[in-house]
Formats: C-alpha cells, structure tokens, sequence
C-alpha cells in the first residue's frame, strides 16, 4: 500500500470528470490515518463531498482486506451510502444493516421488534440448531453463531445480520453498532470505522444508554389488556367509567372472593381463565400505582442523589402481554418497563437522575467511554459538516488523541458569504412570519439567480413556501424556473433521482435538512444554498464579510 497506488485508485474509480482539491486533501489524510493507525476528526463544510471523501479510501482498504464500518443516523443516508458504493466497486461484499424495528416480523406478522423477539423463544423464524427447516429445507449452517438457518424462512432481521457479519463493508445506523456489535465481529472484527454526520454522534448513543421509568405508560397497557381479558357485563362498565376504572376490577375479584395476589399464585399453578389473569392485571397495576407515587414524591427537573430501586414482582404479566401482543400486533410495553428496571442496577456517578412529569429518567453525562468500547482497536474517523471545536468533540466522543483536519469551503471565496437575517422567526420563542419569510427567501433566490437548494425545517414549512413561489414563480427576476421538491415519504432511490433531476434540469430545489445529509451535488450544477431557519448546522468557522 503506497501512495502512488492510492493515487492510481482515485483516478480509476472517481466518478465525475473532476476531483475537489478539497475532496484530494480529505481523501490523502484518511489513506495515511489507515496507514498509521491513527485516529482523525474531519470537517467539511456542504460542497466538498465528503461522502466520496470517505468512501474511496474505504473501498481502497476494503480491497486490501480490511473489513470497514460506515455508520450514520438516518436510514436514508444509510441507503445513499450503500447505493453509493455499490455503483462504484462491485468487488467488496457491502451490506446495510438497521434497527429491528424496520424489518418485518413473520411471526408477529408486524413491526419487529427487540423484546418480542428476545420472549418469543417459540418462534420458528429464528435460526437455531435444527438442521431442517419446518418447510422441510435443508438449513445452511453458519459457524460463526453456532446456528443453521432457512435462506427462505429465516427472519429478515436475522437474515440480514447474516450477511452483515459477512460484509466486507458495512453500513449502519449509530444505535443498531451499539446493541449488535459483538454479533456483528463474530467473523472479523471492524479494522476501520468511518462515522459520517458524526456531531450527532454524541446524542445518539446518549439516547440509547438513557432509561425511562414511565409506570403511566405501563398503566394504559394494562387497561387495554383488562378490557379484552374483562367478562362483557364488566368490559361494558370499564369502558363507560373510567375514572373508577381499577375500583370495578377490585370489587369483581372481591366478588369471586379473590385478589391479585390469589390470582397471581393460581396463574402460576397454570390457572389461566380470564378472570384469574384480569386479577394478575390488577396486581401488576397495584405495583405500578406504587412506583408511580414513589416518582412522584421527587421534585421535577432536580437531580436525585440516592440509589434508586423499585420492587415489582410480577414476572407473570410478561407471559400474559406475550400472548396479549401476539393476538392484536402490538410492541410490548411491560416487558421494555420491566427491562429498564432491570437496568437501574447498573447505574453509576456517570447518570444523572430527575424527574420529568410522570417519568424518571436516567440519563448518561459523559458518552466517551462508551465509544471507546465501540471502537475497540479499529482506527476511527469522524466526519461532519460542522463540529465547532474539533478537539473537544473528539474528546467527547472517546477519540482523546485524534488528528484533526479542516477543510474549507469548494467555492470560489467571491462566493464565500454567510448572510443570517430576521426571516420572521423567532426561535425563542417560536413565533412564525411564514410570509415575511417566504418574500425574503424570494428576494435571495433573485439575488443568487441559479441553481439554488432551499432547506427548511419541516415539510410544513417547505409546502407553505412550495404554494407561495407556484404563484410567484412567474414573477421572479430569474433565468431558470423550474421547481424541484423533496416530498415526504421520498426513500433514498427516490431523493437520489431528484438529484439527478435537479442537475439535469436546474431551477430551485426544495428539501429538508434529512435530504440535504450526504446529498453531493457537483460542479456548478449548486451555485446557492438557502437555509430558512435554525436549527440546522451552520458551517464554521463562519465565513463573513
């Protein structure tokens, strides 16, 4: 591996006819981190390309036997990521890999999702040790998790982990590396972890390491469950009087002479008729009352300095929401609450615990350690458009002794201006002019009079102002009208294509700033960016005149 072969590599590969001087610089810093071993933080501010930036030195390194994990928050950035290098090499085995709850379960014939999966020990779909498959197929062994499985009954999300601990390249999400990662290394562990919109990085994995203990939430499960599992003369009473809800419920049982308790030891002598398991519901809310009173007695929005610890007993409820769930294909909420009390135990001086309304949450301070795990041996590299302080966003994020690089933008410096202005919102105290703000971003469209990308916050936005320019379009002191729009729903093929539309033809194009994540649109084919209104990342250092 020398730098003339890098070289060479570029050139071959390199899909457009020029290469950034930005993109060269970001490329040739990220071949000699590999090849040192050391850990680098990128910023690049939108327009240098930094997706290419990184992804030719991944496939470089992937031909060279490294096995390479690219992550990133969204699953449409995933998607242009993974449709990206598939149209550069087809050499490398590239696979993406997300989050459970976005394939489609065949046993809950739903949403997948964690704890249905982990309870559901029944389930057909899982690879296992059997070596024929219910359909009768003979089952592929894979040695690497001591199981055969079904290449045509397997469980989507199984199956896609299969072939993700075989990829040469990876591409997933920031929380689905946190829970998978040790499944994911079975076969190879990552040599190189590239993570892209890595300023979200931090917040992802805080979000993932918090725990919520929210009993009302619970508390509404269990009066679903109450309500299919009531005789129709009680079913017809709970639903006309909420508000004595479990006071009916408590007298029923009376009424049979027994309680939550008594229900609760039959149901585990395998009585299970539906009056025994509507007392178990009652017990478990008899618990669930307690711990929310317990929240309660602390004031909201104040750390909590004591160890947390909350009795519940009643690991019965988890089977009777298994069986509840499977008939009406929902999540399960009692078993993820009964998990994150599981979870308490496992707090340290890193959390910080307050209440917030009717929950507790316990959130994690610091997220580097955490990372460091991740990272394990792996030469790692972090790229963003914006971070602010390269050094401390590296030591936030587990990366203490990374190079930094800093690139600036691909535009010609008469080009370089950042103009912020009073749009008509006011982000303190979220009041909109949505006309203020629609006249002026007309007037800058007239004033850049080309090829202009326009990001808003939400597609609330963005229609409000797609309605107002239909109408104006015809008025604007611009030489190319042509309106392009990013609508909801759009999957990465889709927004891929309306990139490729908005080169072709030219105009405006409106998005939000999901679309604008990863989109490089080169050339001259961009001569300006709108951005409506905070928040969105604003490049730095800032650029002003």
């Amino acid at each position: 591996m020398d730098i003339k072969e890098f070289s060479n590599f570029i050139k071959e590969i390199f899909p457009y006819s020029n290469i950034r001087e930005q993109q060269k610089r970001m490329m040739l810093k990220i071949f000699f981190s590999i090849i040192n071993k050391k850990n680098l933080v990128i910023e690049a501010p939108t327009g240098v390309g930094k997706t290419l930036g990184y992804l030719i030195p991944a496939l470089y390194f992937a031909n060279k036997g490294k096995r390479i994990a690219i992550l990133t928050e969204t699953i449409d950035q995933q998607i242009r990521i993974f449709n990206e290098l598939r149209n550069l090499s087809t050499y490398q085995k590239t696979e993406f890999f997300i989050g459970k709850s976005n394939y489609f379960c065949k046993s809950k014939n739903g949403k997948a999702n964690r704890l249905y999966c982990q309870l559901n020990r029944r389930c057909i779909y899982k690879p296992n040790k059997r070596k024929f498959c219910y359909c009768g197929e003979q089952k592929i062994y894979f040695p690497y998790l001591d199981v055969y499985y079904c290449p045509f009954c397997c469980c989507d999300y199984q199956k896609a982990k299969i072939e993700c601990i075989e990829a040469d390249i990876a591409v997933l999400n920031n929380s689905i590396f946190f829970y998978a990662k040790e499944d994911l290394e079975r076969k190879k562990e990552f040599d190189i972890i590239i993570v892209d919109e890595a300023h979200k990085l931090e917040d992802s994995i805080r979000r993932t390491k918090t725990i919520e203990i929210n009993p009302d939430k619970v508390i509404g499960r269990l009066k679903y469950m109450a309500l299919y599992y009531a005789p129709s003369i009680l079913r017809k009473r709970l639903s006309d009087n909420n508000n004595n809800f479990w006071e009916i419920i408590e007298n029923y049982l009376k009424s049979k002479k027994l309680d939550g308790d008594i229900c609760k030891l039959f149901y585990k002598m395998g009585k299970d008729d539906n009056t025994i398991i509507l007392g178990v519901i009652y017990y478990c809310y008899q618990q669930l009352k307690e711990i929310k009173e317990t929240i309660l007695e602390f004031p909201e929005n104040v750390e909590i300095n004591e160890n947390i610890y909350f009795k519940f007993d009643c690991k019965e409820i988890m089977d009777i929401e298994l069986n509840f769930i499977e008939k009406k294909n929902l999540d399960p909420i009692i078993a993820e609450f009964i998990d994150n009390l599981n979870n308490l135990r496992y707090l340290n001086n890193n959390f910080v615990v307050y209440r917030l309304k009717d929950s507790l949450l316990c959130e994690p301070i610091f997220v580097n350690n955490y990372l460091k795990d991740l990272y394990g041996d792996s030469v790692v590299i972090h790229c963003s458009a914006t971070l602010g302080n390269l050094k401390l966003h590296a030591i936030k994020t587990g990366l203490d002794d990374a190079d930094t690089l800093i690139l600036d933008s691909p535009f010609p410096k008469d080009r370089k201006l950042i103009i912020g202005i009073e749009d008509g919102v006011n982000m303190k105290y979220e009041l909109k002019d949505r006309d203020k703000a629609n006249i002026i971003i007309s007037k800058i469209i007239e004033a850049i009079n080309g090829n202009t990308l326009i990001l808003f916050r939400s597609f609330e936005d963005l229609d409000l102002f797609y309605k107002y320019i239909k109408k104006e379009i015809k008025n604007l002191n611009i030489d190319n009208k042509n309106i392009h729009v990013y609508e909801q729903g759009m999957d990465g093929k889709e927004a891929s294509e309306l990139k490729d539309r908005f080169i072709k033809e030219g105009g405006l194009l409106l998005a939000t700033g999901r679309f604008a994540e990863g989109v490089d649109i080169p050339g001259e084919s961009l001569i300006g960016v709108v951005i409506d209104s905070l928040p969105f990342p604003m490049p730095t250092p800032l650029l002003l005149k």
